[in-house]
């Protein structure tokens, strides 16, 4: 949904991977970008499969598609959009959940080395039945148990503290010079100084997440008010570094871009492991 706005003059998009060589830019289709089979289906004992978060994430993305060629059509008409208490709702869990669905995001949370000392520290208890540590040690099972766990973390909802803080927060919608555009990386969402929406944020920092290759979406100070910010080119530079930093994968619709960028080396964000990201 979101790749598709940021589609080149042939119809796809340039990427860049981090074992690629500096410079070495490949194009491809989006269906091939960021993808992994099965990242929503929970797999049972017996191996069956249960694919209803899938199906439920599909119409959240429906709506999303709706919302988002709407806001596009509007700002990119010079306009401010006005925004109903049901769009305010439907645009914090859009951004919750968007936040949450990137491979990346749960492989970096949670690593396997630290999962497995889970594991271990499990299979250590004194209740533990030697039958439950021979399930524990097959690679089989432990797989499978990873992965549900990291599904169940995508299906988990915010909290309402959570969401109280989110709804103390107001749109920014930052759009690109002419000529110029933003890059996506394999997590959606960065974290940059960028502009004047940022003022009164810790550490002067914002999140943001483009939504298309001229346009993106962050948070402001002010409660639900939407603020329109148009960047300078520098700023967008600084806004795409940050996201090739935290990305092991970046593509766009410029393959000069790309290229330029993939001499940014990888930085792991300390957002990455807090939650301060979405309170900034």
């Amino acid at each position: 949904m979101i790749l598709k706005n940021f589609l080149n003059d042939r119809g796809g998009l340039y990427f860049w991977r981090r074992e690629f060589p500096v410079g070495h830019v490949r194009t491809t289709t989006p269906a091939n970008l960021f993808l992994e089979d099965d990242l929503y289906t929970v797999i049972g004992d017996e191996g069956e499969r249960d694919s209803s978060l899938e199906h439920g994430f599909s119409k959240l993305e429906a709506a999303g598609a709706h919302f988002l060629r709407q806001l596009l059509d509007i700002v990119r008409s010079g306009k401010k959009p006005h925004m109903g208490e049901d769009v305010w709702e439907f645009l914090q869990l859009f951004r919750y959940y968007s936040d949450k669905r990137s491979a990346a995001w749960h492989s970096r949370f949670l690593s396997d080395e630290e999962f497995n000392a889970v594991l271990e520290e499990v299979a250590n208890k004194p209740h533990v039945t030697d039958a439950d540590r021979a399930w524990l040690a097959n690679p089989k099972d432990v797989d499978r148990i990873k992965r549900n766990s990291r599904i169940a973390a995508q299906a988990t909802g915010p909290t309402e503290e959570l969401l109280e803080a989110m709804r103390g927060r107001g749109l920014a919608i930052y759009i690109a010079p002419r000529s110029a555009s933003f890059v996506l990386g394999d997590h959606p969402t960065a974290v940059a100084k960028i502009g004047s929406a940022t003022e009164g944020a810790f550490g002067g920092k914002l999140s943001f997440m483009p939504i298309a290759s001229d346009v993106a979406l962050g948070y402001s100070w002010q409660p639900r008010t939407v603020h329109l910010e148009q960047l300078t080119r520098p700023q967008l530079r600084t806004m795409n570094e940050a996201m090739t930093r935290q990305s092991e994968m970046i593509a766009g619709r410029s393959q000069a871009l790309v290229a330029s960028l993939s001499r940014v080396s990888y930085e792991t964000p300390e957002y990455f492991t807090t939650s301060d990201y979405v309170f900034e």
